[in-house]
């Protein structure tokens, strides 16, 4: 998926990570990651024969 990518962004990411931009940041990757996964999922289950 695209795990690799947000944890290189999240090690980058400043020091102080206690902002709520940066708590909101961090929701939306979450977000993004949850997604990602739902659609390989129903992409999986869409690609296999009945």
């Amino acid at each position: 998926m695209n795990t690799a990518s947000n944890a290189a962004t999240v090690r980058t990411a400043p020091a102080a990570n206690t902002t709520w931009l940066s708590k909101l940041r961090a929701l939306a990757l979450h977000a993004l990651n949850l997604h990602l996964q739902n659609c390989a999922v129903l992409a999986e289950a869409h690609r296999r024969p009945q």
